[in-house]
């Protein structure tokens, strides 16, 4: 193997760590807050809020859910939707008898339904909170190199749980947000094809779109504009609340995650999506070694890292680029 083609695959490697590791971190980070008003968070933390995760800290059901679903990916991201929709459905009924680790009832819902039978086609509840958001952004790995699949597994794996159009639009951008993030696009440059790929699907969730950018580039403070924004309990607040941290700070994941969980709703829901996002787009190496290490879990990660490399250079097959 020749000299570049080794360091693209350190590279994508690296890539792949800082999704990961960089949803999982934001994830610990938000998980005491969340349920907090701003208020309640600076009187416990401070007045800049919570900084840092403090030792062997967990991730919520954002992380756990996105791993379901990479579990899925790996039975069949190769083969017809049909096919793969029922490895999703079976990792999810599945993870039922795994531990609740604050799953929405959305969700949970959605997968009793698989349980009992329903097709996943019908399964799915129309609900506007960002449960399918959450996970998506693996799918931006998976399917970097064929962006077509991506939309299309985009939203029939979110509708298996949301099948609210909101639910269903932001489960699209967010997958698509970290296939440009590793394609190299600016943050302030994905506007325009995430407005593309969600077109006509949730006037909602474009007009959060559009509102997060403008916001972003106001002369408005980060509180009040997040404020402003929402609280993240619904998708389209979610995806909206993560851009606009990723648009402040397109460099600093440390800074633009510490942003994003403290807020006033969702804190790790918001946290684990800029975090994803941004990992993908900086690598592991932006990512505080502290948070890594005070991270429980880590070796869950790292038994995921070799699969979804071999996965998703087995779905690029010719399609593959750097």
């Amino acid at each position: 193997m020749s000299t570049k083609n080794l360091q693209d695959m350190s590279n994508i490697e690296k890539k792949l760590r800082g999704y990961l590791y960089g949803t999982a971190c934001a994830d610990a980070l938000g998980r005491p807050v969340e349920h907090l008003t701003l208020e309640q968070i600076k009187r416990k933390y401070g007045e800049n809020g919570i900084l840092e995760p403090q030792p062997d800290s967990p991730w919520t059901d954002d992380t756990q859910l996105m791993l379901v679903l990479a579990r899925g990916l790996l039975r069949g991201a190769e083969l017809e939707l049909s096919e793969l929709m029922s490895h999703i459905t079976q990792e999810l009924v599945l993870w039922l008898d795994e531990p609740d680790l604050g799953a929405g009832a959305t969700t949970k819902g959605a997968a009793l339904n698989l349980k009992d039978g329903i097709h996943w086609s019908k399964s799915g509840i129309s609900s506007k909170t960002c449960g399918s958001l959450m996970r998506a952004g693996i799918l931006g790995f998976i399917y970097r190199n064929d962006p077509d699949k991506l939309v299309r597994v985009s939203l029939l794996s979110g509708r298996i749980t949301h099948s609210h159009p909101s639910a269903e639009a932001a489960s699209i951008a967010g997958a698509y947000a970290v296939k440009l993030a590793l394609d190299g696009v600016e943050p302030r440059e994905m506007r325009s094809p995430l407005l593309e790929v969600t077109q006509g699907i949730s006037q909602e969730f474009t007009r959060a779109l559009k509102s997060s950018y403008n916001m972003a580039y106001s002369d408005v403070g980060d509180e009040d504009a997040l404020r402003i924004l929402g609280q993240g309990w619904y998708a389209d607040e979610t995806f909206a609340l993560a851009y606009f941290c990723i648009l402040r700070y397109p460099n600093d994941y440390k800074k633009a995650i510490q942003t994003a969980v403290n807020i006033t709703g969702d804190s790790d829901s918001v946290g684990s999506v800029a975090g994803g996002i941004l990992g993908a787009r900086l690598g592991i190496e932006a990512i505080p070694v502290s948070w890594v290490e005070a991270l429980k879990g880590k070796e869950i990660l790292e038994e995921m890292v070799e699969p979804l490399l071999e996965k998703y250079f087995q779905v690029s097959g010719n399609k593959l680029r750097f």
